[in-house]
C-alpha cells in the first residue's frame, strides 16, 4: 500500500471520528495537553540533570516515555534519545571480552521488560527460540517483573541451555542498567530487545559504542518508543512496506538499520479438521453442535464503537439477518454494551474474557472476523494458520490499526471497502462452505511460507547475516509527527480507556519521590485543557492543593508531603468508599437544600 493511500484512508476515518467529540477540536485538546505533559516531564529531567540527580532525571524520562505512548503523534524524540545517551556514557564501560569464534553457536539474551504469559511478544520470543535451527544458546533479561513469568518462555530457555535473569524491578534505574551492560558485555553475542517501548533501561546499557550488536523488535510500531539510538537493527514484524516506512521517517531510523523477521507461528495443530474434532470442541466451549459460529479476539478497547465503525452493532445485524449463527468474542470482558448486544441476540453474542489458549476456539469456529476499528494482526495470523477463513476489518480501520501483510497479499485476503462490504464477506463465508475451505487453505500455505516452519527459518538465516559484528550508536535526529489523521484515529479510539496523563504521572512520580512542581508551562496547560480532563475532580484539587502546599515547604522537608498526597489519592480515588459515601451525603443534600456544586479545580 502506498503512502498516499493510507493517508488518505486516514483522513476519510479521522473526519468520522470527529463526531464522536462534542466539538472537533477536543482532539487536539486531549493531545495538545498530553504533549504539555510530555516537555513538562523533559523539563523536570533537565532541572535534574543541572543539578548531578542523574537517576531522578532518568525516571523523569521515563514518565515522559510513558507519556509519550498513551498516542502515536511523534514516535520518537532527539531529547529524550540525547539524554538517555548522557547518562549511559556515566556508566562503568565493562572490560571488553573476546570476539565471538566463528565456529562457537551464538548465545542470543532476549531482553524483556516484563514476559507475561498472555503477552504476543512473549510468545514471539519462545517461538523464535524453538524455531531458531541452530544449537545456539537463548538466555532471558526481565527488568521489571512484577508477575508471574511465562513458564513456556522459561521452560524454553532451559531447553537452549539458557539462563534467566530477573532484576529487582525497585531497583534504580542505573543499577539495573549497569548490570544488563555488564552481563551483555560478559554473556552475549547479540542482544534481542523486547522491552516495553517506554523501559529507558535498555537504551542506557547499550547507549556507548561497542559491545554486543542490539535488535530492537518493533512490537508497538504504532507507538512512541525509546531505544532507536542503540538499535543497530530494528526488527519489523508484519512483513509491511507501510510499516517500514513509520520507521524510517517517524521514527527516524535509516533504511539500512531496518530488517524483517515476522511473527513467528508455531506449527499448526491441524491443517484441516475433522467434524469429530468441532464437535468436541463446541461440547466443551457450550456451543450447538451444528450452527455456524463466528470468532474474534482482541482486547475489549480495540471494539471501542467510532461513527461508521460500530463491530458490535455490524456483529448484531449480522447474527439478526442469520438467526442460527453464533458469535464468540474472546479477549473482550462483557461491559453494558456487550451485555445488551447479548440479551438482544438471545445469547448468540458472547464475550469470554482474556483466553489463554484459543485452540478450542478456532476448532469450534468457522470464520474469524476482525475486529474494528482496531485488528490484531497476531490473532489473525493464528485464525489463518488453523485454517480458518478471515474477514480484515473495513478499510476505514486503516493500517497499522487494521491488519496488512505478505503473507494476507499472497493469501489473496484484503480489506472490504467498507463495512457494509464487510457484512457481505461474513454472509457469503458463512453461506459457502468450499469459499471458506478455499479462503483457510490458502492462508495456510501462505503464513507456513512466511511465518512458520521452513519459511521463517528462511527469514531468520537472511536477518542473522544482516547482523554488524560490533554494537555502535546512531543519535537521532528529530523526527517529523505522523499525520495529524492518523493521531486522531488512535487518540479516538483509547480515549475511554486512558486514565489522565497529569494524574498518572503525577502520582508516579510522587511515588517515587521526585517532587512533581508544576512549573507556569503545565499549569497554563492544564487550565486550557480542562474540558478534556478525565481525572476525578477530588483528585484534581488534590494536585492543585498539594502543588500549592509545595511552595511553603522548603524542598528538602517536602518528602512527607507527596507522601500524603499519595495516600489522599488512594482515599480519594473515584471507585473508593470514602467517594461514594459523600456522592450519595451531597446528592442528599442536593436534593433537599438545591446546593451547587463546587467549581472544578
Amino acid at each position: 500500500m502506498g503512502t498516499d493511500d493510507w493517508v488518505q484512508r486516514a483522513v476519510t476515518s479521522a473526519a468520522m471520528v470527529c463526531g464522536l467529540f462534542d466539538h472537533n477540536s477536543q482532539v487536539e485538546q486531549l493531545l495538545a495537553f498530553r504533549r504539555a505533559i510530555f516537555a513538562w516531564c523533559l523539563r523536570q529531567a533537565r532541572r535534574c540533570a543541572g543539578r548531578d540527580a542523574v537517576e531522578e532525571a532518568l525516571q523523569w524520562n521515563q514518565l515522559a516515555a510513558r507519556v509519550g505512548c498513551m498516542d502515536c503523534a511523534v514516535l520518537a524524540s532527539r531529547e529524550l534519545e540525547a539524554n538517555l545517551l548522557a547518562a549511559a556514557a556515566r556508566l562503568p564501560v565493562p572490560d571488553l571480552k573476546q570476539p565471538r569464534v566463528a565456529d562457537r553457536p551464538r548465545r542470543w539474551l532476549h531482553v524483556f521488560s516484563e514476559a507475561g504469559p498472555s503477552a504476543g511478544h512473549t510468545a514471539m520470543a519462545w517461538r523464535w527460540m524453538s524455531l531458531d535451527p541452530e544449537p545456539n544458546r537463548h538466555s532471558l533479561v526481565l527488568l521489571s517483573q512484577q508477575t508471574p513469568v511465562s513458564e513456556q518462555l522459561v521452560e524454553m530457555v532451559a531447553r537452549r541451555g539458557g539462563e534467566v535473569v530477573r532484576m529487582d524491578p525497585h531497583a534504580p534505574i542505573l543499577a539495573r542498567a549497569e548490570r544488563l551492560r555488564a552481563f551483555a558485555w560478559a554473556e552475549a553475542d547479540v542482544v534481542v530487545l523486547h522491552v516495553h517501548p517506554w523501559d529507558v533501561n535498555a537504551t542506557l546499557a547499550f547507549g556507548i559504542p561497542s559491545g554486543p550488536p542490539v535488535l530492537l523488535v518493533n512490537h508497538s510500531a504504532h507507538l512512541f518508543g525509546v531505544g532507536g539510538s542503540v538499535a543497530d537493527l530494528v526488527i519489523n514484524t508484519r512483513l509491511s512496506a507501510q510499516e517500514d516506512e513509520w520507521t524510517i521517517r517517524y521514527r527516524g531510523v535509516g533504511a539500512d538499520r531496518t530488517a524483517w523477521l515476522p511473527l513467528p507461528m508455531p506449527p499448526p495443530t491441524w491443517r484441516s479438521r475433522s467434524a469429530e474434532m468441532r464437535l468436541a470442541a463446541r461440547q466443551g466451549l457450550g456451543l450447538p453442535a451444528l450452527a455456524p459460529v463466528l470468532l474474534t479476539v482482541g482486547d475489549s478497547y480495540k471494539y471501542s464503537p467510532l461513527p461508521g465503525l460500530d463491530f458490535l452493532e455490524t456483529a448484531v445485524t449480522i447474527l439478526q439477518a442469520r438467526p442460527s449463527v453464533h458469535l464468540v468474542a474472546a479477549g473482550v470482558r462483557e461491559d453494558a454494551r456487550w451485555r445488551q448486544a447479548r440479551e438482544a441476540t438471545g445469547g448468540r453474542l458472547r464475550a469470554v474474557g482474556r483466553q489463554l489458549d484459543l485452540r478450542p476456539y478456532h476448532a469450534a469456529a468457522d470464520v474469524y472476523i476482525e475486529g474494528f476499528p482496531c485488528g490484531s494482526t497476531t490473532a489473525l495470523l493464528e485464525a489463518g494458520h488453523h485454517s480458518l477463513a478471515c474477514v480484515m476489518a473495513p478499510r476505514l480501520s486503516p493500517p497499522p490499526f487494521g491488519t496488512e501483510g505478505l503473507a494476507f497479499d499472497e493469501a489473496g485476503v484484503d480489506q472490504p471497502g467498507d463495512v457494509a462490504e464487510y457484512v457481505k464477506r461474513v454472509m457469503t463465508f458463512l453461506d459457502d462452505p468450499d469459499a471458506r475451505e478455499r479462503c483457510g487453505q490458502a492462508l495456510v500455505a501462505a503464513i507456513e511460507a512466511n511465518h512458520s516452519g521452513e519459511g521463517w527459518r528462511a527469514k531468520l538465516e537472511r536477518l542473522k547475516r544482516s547482523i554488524p559484528a560490533r554494537h555502535e550508536v546512531h543519535p537521532l535526529d528529530e523526527p517529523p509527527p505522523i499525520p495529524g489523521p492518523m493521531v486522531a484515529f488512535w487518540a479516538a479510539v483509547t480515549a475511554r480507556f486512558r486514565d489522565d496523563a497529569l494524574g498518572i504521572v503525577y502520582r508516579s512520580a510522587a511515588r517515587l519521590g521526585l517532587k512533581p512542581r508544576l512549573d507556569l508551562p503545565i499549569r497554563r496547560a492544564t487550565r486550557a485543557a480542562k474540558g478534556v480532563r478525565t481525572l476525578h475532580p477530588p483528585l484534581r484539587r488534590l494536585i492543585t492543593c498539594t502543588d500549592y502546599a509545595a511552595t511553603l515547604v522548603p524542598a528538602g522537608r517536602s518528602a512527607w508531603l507527596y507522601k500524603l498526597y499519595d495516600w489522599s489519592a488512594t482515599v480519594l480515588r473515584e471507585d473508593g468508599k470514602l467517594t461514594r459515601v459523600w456522592r450519595a451525603l451531597t446528592s442528599a443534600l442536593d436534593g433537599r437544600h438545591g446546593c451547587a456544586q463546587g467549581p472544578d479545580a
